[in-house]
């Protein structure tokens, strides 16, 4: 068969052509990919009690939250990292460290909330990047099917563990008002706190399989 020559304006353009499907094909496969590490990252710590009342702390909270949905996932046979496991303080810059160091992973940080006119109720899950909203709206929707507490739905923010995450997908999950008398008090009984961390894991998982 014989061959002509393409002019070089034509040359160009399929050269660029293929090199941006070859692009997109690349990261098509890559975010198919089925993650198997997950980081864990249980809010504020030590002088850091985050959300409080009382002696109800944010920090005792989500602690024992995170390391609940660390059994559960562990069982499923995924690889686990915690940015902390004990009541220390991790500056923000290693929390989001931690969640770019690894390939093949997503980070999920663990947090309650607070309302100062004591009026909030509910569950509610942070993303930054797009690519990050399935995950927030997968832990979401099960957070919520489990614990039955109020949606308050899948937001963008700003925050900055899920902002300078960018290698992996990243969210942040708010468990309810510690600002909530009626929400307080479930959250203290380690029955209803197991309900959160399985609605975390549940969403994680399903998360996953639609990899």
């Amino acid at each position: 068969m014989p061959t002509f020559p393409l002019p070089r304006h034509a040359f160009k353009r399929l050269f660029f052509g293929v090199c941006r499907a070859a692009v997109a094909v690349f990261l098509l496969t890559s975010t198919a990919q089925a993650f198997d590490t997950v980081i864990l990252d249980p809010g504020h710590g030590a002088h850091d009690r985050g959300a409080a009342i009382g002696y109800v702390y944010e920090k005792h909270l989500a602690l024992d939250t995170a390391r609940r949905v660390e059994q559960l996932l562990r069982r499923e046979g995924l690889k686990v990292i915690m940015s902390r496991s004990r009541d220390v303080f991790i500056p923000l810059q290693d929390r989001s460290a931690l969640g770019n160091s690894r390939g093949n992973a997503i980070f999920v940080s663990i947090h309650y909330n607070y309302n100062r006119g004591g009026s909030g109720a509910g569950a509610e899950s942070y993303y930054h990047f797009s690519s990050s909203y399935m995950l927030a709206a997968y832990i979401q929707a099960y957070l919520v099917q489990r614990t039955g507490m109020t949606n308050r739905g899948v937001k963008s923010a700003n925050f900055h563990v899920i902002r300078a995450t960018t290698k992996n997908p990243a969210v942040l999950i708010e468990c309810g008002f510690v600002s909530n008398s009626t929400e307080r008090a479930r959250m203290l009984t380690g029955e209803f706190r197991a309900k959160i961390a399985e609605g975390i894991a549940q969403g994680i998982i399903a998360f996953r399989k639609s990899k």
